[in-house]
């Protein structure tokens, strides 16, 4: 389809510039309207989302607000690429079976969702982390709210985003609890709602741990 070929393309573009115009932004609004039955539900949000509020201007913080909704585009495609939605017709009744998955009630949908918008909030406005962990922690809060989106959310993805938040507090050895304390609620939430998850072992609680001691 000529239309999925080019959102992949714009957005490529729109990641690999840092930025793009209002009228760039426009040519994607039109696509997506094209292709929307065949695009992930979080991707057609966040697209509308910046349609009705586009951050214009060439201030700083505009173009890194520009820079970050590439950046969600192109992790919510690629997330949907690397976990397609376990409802197709393709897919073995013995891998559903396998693969820990989670149902939300609209109530805990939307509590995540705010989560997720909270932790995004709180890595972007932190200086502690360098720039390859701010962008791979906010991958993992795009790939969750594309979970959040699916009738069957992956628990994996959830687990993962745990993950990283403690290798990312181990990196650094400084307090992220706002951060652990969002993340952990959100695994929480997951897995109470999650049929499978008395199969699997919790993720293990994020630790606060002391910064590390400098070589001397």
């Amino acid at each position: 389809m000529k239309a999925l070929s080019r959102i992949d393309e714009i957005v490529e573009e729109f990641k690999s510039s840092g930025d793009f115009s209002r009228a760039e932004f426009d040519e994607l609004v039109m696509l997506v309207d094209i292709a929307k039955d065949t695009l992930p539900k979080r991707f057609a949000q966040i697209v509308g989302q910046t349609d009705q509020k586009f951050p214009a201007g060439s201030t700083g913080v505009k173009r890194d607000e520009r820079f970050e909704i590439a950046e969600r585009l192109e992790t919510v495609l690629r997330v949907a690429n690397e976990f397609p939605s376990q409802t197709s017709e393709t897919a073995g009744n013995d891998e559903d079976e396998l693969t820990p998955t989670f149902i939300l009630d609209p109530s805990d949908k939307t509590r995540v969702l705010d989560l997720c918008a909270q932790m995004r909030k709180i890595v972007l406005a932190t200086d502690v982390f360098d720039q390859p962990h701010k962008r791979r922690l906010l991958n993992r809060i795009a790939g969750i709210e594309h979970q959040v989106e699916q009738p069957k959310g992956l628990l994996d993805v959830i687990r993962a985003g745990v993950s990283d938040v403690g290798e990312t507090l181990g990196k650094f050895g400084t307090d992220i609890e706002p951060l652990t304390k969002r993340m952990q609620e959100v695994a929480q939430i997951a897995r109470s709602n999650s049929k499978e998850y008395e199969q699997i072992p919790a993720p293990e609680e994020v630790k606060q741990l002391p910064k590390p001691e400098e070589d001397t």
